[in-house]
């Protein structure tokens, strides 16, 4: 009977105050859509290597943000249903329509991709 008592108070307490704790802290998507953004960022002091000549020069690289919809799939690659999409989800890399991205969600917030990922 105690036992019982302290696991439903355990998991109320876990559902009011930590709700992102029944969420994986990870999962994987695909890329269902992606955009290019007129939105610019800037990778600076980076140092280009001449192959046919031993040279290098300074440089920097001016490159656009991208807007991308997931799909969330299980580990298998199967959509996952218990997931809506996640339209908007902005990044520096550039992904193409049906790769397969790994994608936090710290705190239970909105998505963030990691990297690109094979299943």
């Amino acid at each position: 009977m105690l036992e019982e008592f302290t696991k439903a108070a355990v998991d109320k307490i876990i559902a009011q105050d930590y709700p992102y704790l029944k969420l994986p802290t990870v999962l994987f998507a695909t890329v269902s859509s992606a955009q290019m953004l007129g939105e610019t960022f800037t990778l600076e002091k980076l140092v280009v290597y001449d192959e046919d000549a031993p040279r290098t020069f300074n440089a920097h690289i001016d490159a656009h943000w991208y807007e991308y919809t997931l799909t969330v799939v299980d580990r298998f690659g199967s959509v996952d249903e218990n997931f809506p999409k996640f339209p908007g989800i902005r990044s520096r890399a550039q992904y193409k329509p049906g790769a397969t991205v790994a994608v936090a969600l710290a705190y239970g917030d909105s998505p963030v991709i990691i990297g690109e990922v094979q299943l």
